[in-house]
């Protein structure tokens, strides 16, 4: 079994090198990354309405919490900001709220959002004063600008497809789920089971987040498609790796929206 576990080890550490690798040999996105926040100004929404409950989730890029908002409940996703690293030099975008912001609105506005492959996206806050919710945003305050928030569809009690709960018919409903992403001419950039949930209930969910490297495209060219097109395989040799083993302890159970921080 030990002997099993390497190998699936190695294997999984193989297929995130090579979607590394594609990543990096993106082509030129400097026209199609323009950020679309003036077309948003409609789901603006004032900070001064947000009531944050728990921090559910941390990263060095940005901060999950579970709020509430006219009585009813969101996932906030708050970006620090110490001002826009704008572009790369072949174009990509670096500004992880702007990359999610313009991916949720090609989603919503083809109505991926509306299918539950995805969080439903609400709208999002410019700027967040985090003096004004002390203390759960005082990893905030140092940073040079306000932070920006997105504001999402609050899902409790999921868990990241692993080997404990992958099925073929979860495994059939993430491919699926990508698929709508992508006919949408948003590229996620980061595929890997982290950002896949597993949603419990009747029926069940699986749903893609994390769109803060992704990058969005008025429209899909041939290259673009078909680098997009090249993961899929990818995504599925990563799961046939779990399948084979089906090891107790393989991969630990991460939740996205439901654990909070300790």
């Amino acid at each position: 079994m030990e002997e099993e576990r390497v190998s699936a080890q190695e294997c999984l550490a193989l297929c995130e090198l090579i979607l590394e690798i594609l990543d990096q040999s993106q082509p030129s996105l400097s026209e199609d990354s323009e950020n679309t926040l003036e077309s948003l100004e409609e789901r603006q929404v004032a900070s001064s309405k947000i009531r944050i409950i728990k921090e559910i989730h941390r990263s060095d890029a940005s901060s999950i919490f579970e709020t509430e908002f006219d009585g009813d409940k969101f996932a906030m996703k708050l970006f620090h900001n110490n001002g826009d690293p704008g572009f790369a030099e072949n174009g990509r975008d670096l500004n992880r709220f702007r990359c999610e912001l313009n991916a949720y609105e090609n989603l919503r506005k083809y109505h991926v959002c509306k299918q539950g492959v995805v969080p439903y996206f609400y709208g999002y806050i410019d700027q967040v004063d985090p003096f004004a919710f002390q203390p759960a945003l005082q990893h905030f305050v140092n940073d040079k600008f306000p932070p920006k928030a997105i504001l999402l569809e609050y899902l409790p009690n999921t868990e990241s497809l692993n080997c404990k709960n992958y099925s073929d018919a979860r495994y059939q409903h993430a491919i699926d789920g990508m698929k709508k992403i992508h006919k949408a001419h948003v590229h996620h950039q980061d595929i890997y089971p982290k950002n896949i949930l597993f949603v419990p209930g009747t029926p069940e969910r699986v749903v893609w987040v994390d769109f803060d490297v992704a990058t969005t495209f008025p429209s899909v060219g041939p290259t673009k498609s078909g680098v997009v097109n090249m993961r899929m395989p990818l995504l599925q040799s990563l799961v046939n790796s779990c399948e084979r083993i089906k090891s107790r302890d393989f991969l630990q159970t991460q939740s996205f929206i439901s654990a909070p921080v300790q």
